[in-house]
């Protein structure tokens, strides 16, 4: 990323509440905040309800609230300080009409019961993503382990029809395939299925790593472990010392007197094993 380049505000929160009783119906975190964002609704709810005002943004240090009230639900969303916060609030209004047209009749006829509204999280995250993910990417499944108990989380959202394409998705990966080509084998739509490779990541069920290509500069990052240099000796020694951030994997494989294909098989095993890392250029793709 050069110098010039300024970041794109994110979105921190955003929250789904019921107008008449103020029960939050769902809610999804995206980056950490200093302030208690149900604290944040309970505060735009007892505005809008008890005092009657309308209200549709207020700005705090570092962000801003965008609100959008529909016939029963109230939208928050919460994101980084914005000179025009257009965009956000037309997305936001989007959410709550689909919502509304969605869940109608429950929100007429209401139970008290949220969990039949967590699988609306996909249709909020085709919108906004937990990460914003190149379709390039090769998708890995992570084998959750005993030895790390917080290592992959329940998926919150994988209720319903939500937890039915979920399951799918998982189907494709194998490793090999890129996001794109399971894109075009799924029958889903391709905001769909990049929601749910952003769950995915997000709850640590899959771990994602480029495609090794003949262009890919790669970079040493730690010392390779034991069982890694007895199973590949000077081949492994001679490759590790030709990844010095600038040189291609092309150039690597002429300057060595061996194939292309086990330098390929050495350097993903390396990569893999977190010894190796892609450094990024301009024109790459951000992850």
């Amino acid at each position: 990323m050069t110098d010039h380049m300024v970041e794109k505000p994110e979105v921190r929160y955003l929250s789904v509440v019921r107008k008449e009783g103020g029960e939050p119906i769902i809610g999804i975190p995206y980056r950490e905040m200093s302030v208690d964002p149900d604290l944040v609704a309970s505060f735009v709810l007892a505005v809008i309800i008890f005092e009657n005002r309308q209200l549709k943004n207020f700005a705090k240090e570092g962000y801003v609230v965008v609100i959008e009230e529909g016939e029963y639900v109230v939208g928050l969303l919460i994101v980084d300080r914005v000179d025009d916060d257009t965009p956000y609030r037309n997305a936001l209004k989007d959410i709550i009409v689909k919502f509304e047209n969605s869940y109608e009749n429950q929100m007429i006829a209401w139970k008290g019961d949220i969990r039949p509204f967590r699988e609306f999280a996909l249709d909020i995250l085709q919108i906004y993503p937990y990460r914003i993910i190149s379709p390039k990417m090769i998708p890995r499944l992570l084998i959750n382990s005993d030895a790390t108990p917080d290592y992959q989380s329940p998926i919150p959202w994988s209720v319903g029809e939500t937890d039915v394409k979920i399951q799918v998705i998982m189907g494709y990966i194998n490793g090999k395939r890129t996001i794109k080509e399971i894109m075009e084998q799924s029958e889903y739509e391709d905001s769909e299925v990049l929601a749910i490779f952003s769950m995915l990541e997000r709850y640590k069920w899959i771990a994602l790593t480029r495609k090794l290509e003949d262009s890919s500069i790669l970079i040493k990052i730690m010392d390779p472990p034991k069982f890694l240099v007895g199973v590949y000796g000077e081949q492994l020694t001679s490759i590790m010392e030709q990844c010095d951030g600038e040189k291609s994997l092309a150039s690597i494989c002429e300057s060595l007197p061996f194939n292309m294909g086990a330098v390929k098989l050495v350097a993903k095993n390396l990569i893999d094993a977190g010894v190796l890392g892609y450094r990024d250029t301009d024109e790459e793709v951000e992850l």
